[in-house]
């Protein structure tokens, strides 16, 4: 299914081993939230988007420009893929597939999937702890060496697991970061974790205070995507990720 998406490239990718950062609809917009925060502190330019036939029929406007709703950033040795949309079930598969294939073309040195992991206690936690598991044992190795908890059993349901399958089957390392989270409500404070985390990970100058400081503005104008977003999280079959495996039951 490969052909049903497509990766078009306006500006030449040149990189020596970038890390791939992505940012797509899931729990709490963290993604969304901490890679739109990190292009923005970096000045990321846009080199590239992803189309498909399978997107919603929209286009997003930018000072008057229409784009593309998944775009592709780069700011030296760091890649973003950033959606704007959500994102129907059905065009995961072929988009997760084409992103971890693309991804191995450019010879990066991981796919990071930054997202979150519903918590029914949000309210009460002031600092979102942060989960990392991956596909290589190296990965996983400085996880442990950085002082973040391994999520060690469970499932990963949505654009995140079929990344994780996908790199896992095309040999290209995958580190997942996943922030305590609101399930369905935008959430900054978890994307500031996130981004910490990161940090651990990838050299990042970002400074996390104008994403505290704008947190308020930023679930405000995330509402209908986090509304169009859990509706699909839904179809998915999210609430599977708080079952156990049945070989561990």
């Amino acid at each position: 299914m490969r052909e049903d998406v497509s990766i078009v490239e306006v500006e030449s990718i040149a990189a020596k081993n970038p890390a791939l950062l992505c940012g797509l609809p899931d729990v709490g917009l963290v993604g969304i939230i901490s890679v739109s925060h990190i292009i923005k502190e970096l000045g990321m330019n846009e080199v590239g988007y992803i189309d498909s036939e399978l997107f919603p029929p929209l286009v997003v406007f930018h000072q008057g420009e229409p784009t593309y709703p998944i775009r592709i950033f780069q700011k030296e040795e760091i890649l973003a893929v950033f959606s704007e949309t959500a994102l129907p079930p059905e065009s995961l598969y072929p988009l997760t597939k084409m992103i971890v294939s693309w991804a191995k073309e450019k010879g990066v040195s991981m796919v990071v999937s930054l997202g979150g992991i519903g918590v029914p206690n949000r309210i009460d936690i002031d600092e979102p702890k942060v989960y990392g598991a991956s596909s290589t044992q190296e990965l996983r190795e400085r996880v442990l060496q950085n002082g973040i908890s391994l999520m060690e059993e469970g499932f990963l349901v949505g654009p995140y697991g079929l990344i994780a399958k996908h790199s896992k089957a095309l040999k290209v390392p995958n580190l997942i970061l996943l922030a305590e989270s609101f399930p369905n409500y935008p959430d900054p404070g978890a994307a500031a974790s996130a981004v910490e985390a990161l940090k651990k990970f990838v050299p990042l100058p970002v400074d996390m205070k104008s994403l505290r400081d704008r947190s308020e503005e930023i679930r405000m104008n995330a509402r209908e995507l986090m509304r169009k977003t859990a509706e699909h999280m839904q179809k998915m079959g999210k609430s599977q990720e708080y079952e156990l495996p049945l070989m561990y039951v």
